[in-house]
């Protein structure tokens, strides 16, 4: 009886220990075996997009040589070249007048660039500081080619052009100096006869009394009409594009 009773006691541990290995193997490991959140790899990077280091571009900061170079004979912008000189942009060349917006538009793109715009051109006269003139704070009168007599034109002649009369005409009121020569007629970055010499149409940037596609800036050799002295902010709003005058020119202007 006895030894029945032990080979029971014996079945019974058995078939628990079996169970109990059975147990450990069919439940789910977990612990240590987990990926824990803060062992996945970190992003780097403001924009978090998962590329290391990522930062938003900034083109104002952005490294200068990244930008296309002026061509020669012209004076480098942020964000534009402009001719050092009125056109034909030479030095000791007379600059064109009797020329219309289009005329300039035309003459530009056939040199690969642009007429500039009114606020390209407010920005090249100022300089950096903000200046009223191109040459500094106060109108210095002859500094640029602002002190010749004015001569009154026949505006009936001058119509008839490309007339020869129409042309003699324009050559008898012409009084631009070849460009350049004023050497005190130079803006902080190098550009030259902003103001006096030939006025200079541009693509209009700001509103006005008459809202033109194209004004007039900087005046001519014998100053500003209404006497004003010729300055870096004076504008003469009064004609569309199409108007050909004896003192209007341009210079041109390139997109960097």
């Amino acid at each position: 009886m006895s030894s029945m009773r032990m080979n029971r006691s014996a079945g019974r541990r058995f078939f628990l220990l079996g169970a109990v290995l059975l147990l450990s193997f069919c439940v789910e490991p977990t612990g240590p075996e987990e990926v824990a959140p803060d062992s996945l790899p970190a992003v780097t990077g403001e924009l978090g997009n998962g590329f290391p280091d990522a930062q938003p571009f900034d083109q104002e900061s952005s490294d200068a040589s990244a930008v296309r170079p002026c061509p020669a004979g012209m004076v480098a912008f942020s964000g534009f070249c402009m001719d050092r000189f009125e056109a034909p942009n030479q030095a000791g060349v007379p600059p064109l007048a009797m020329r219309t917006a289009k005329d300039g538009v035309d003459w530009c793109s056939a040199h690969g660039k642009r007429l500039c715009s009114e606020a390209e051109w407010v920005r090249a006269c100022q300089g950096p500081s903000g200046l009223p003139y191109p040459y500094g704070k106060s109108y210095q009168k002859g500094h640029c080619v602002d002190d010749k007599v004015w001569k009154v034109p026949n505006w009936t002649v001058l119509g008839t052009w490309p007339s020869a009369a129409a042309q003699a005409e324009a050559t008898r009121l012409y009084q631009a100096d070849p460009s350049g020569t004023r050497r005190d007629c130079t803006s902080a970055e190098g550009v030259q006869d902003l103001t006096g010499n030939v006025a200079e149409w541009v693509v209009r940037s700001f509103p006005n009394s008459n809202n033109y596609d194209h004004v007039m800036k900087g005046c001519y050799w014998a100053g500003c009409y209404g006497g004003s002295p010729p300055s870096c902010a004076f504008v003469n709003p009064a004609h569309p594009g199409t108007f050909r005058s004896y003192e209007a020119g341009f210079r041109c202007c390139l997109s960097r």
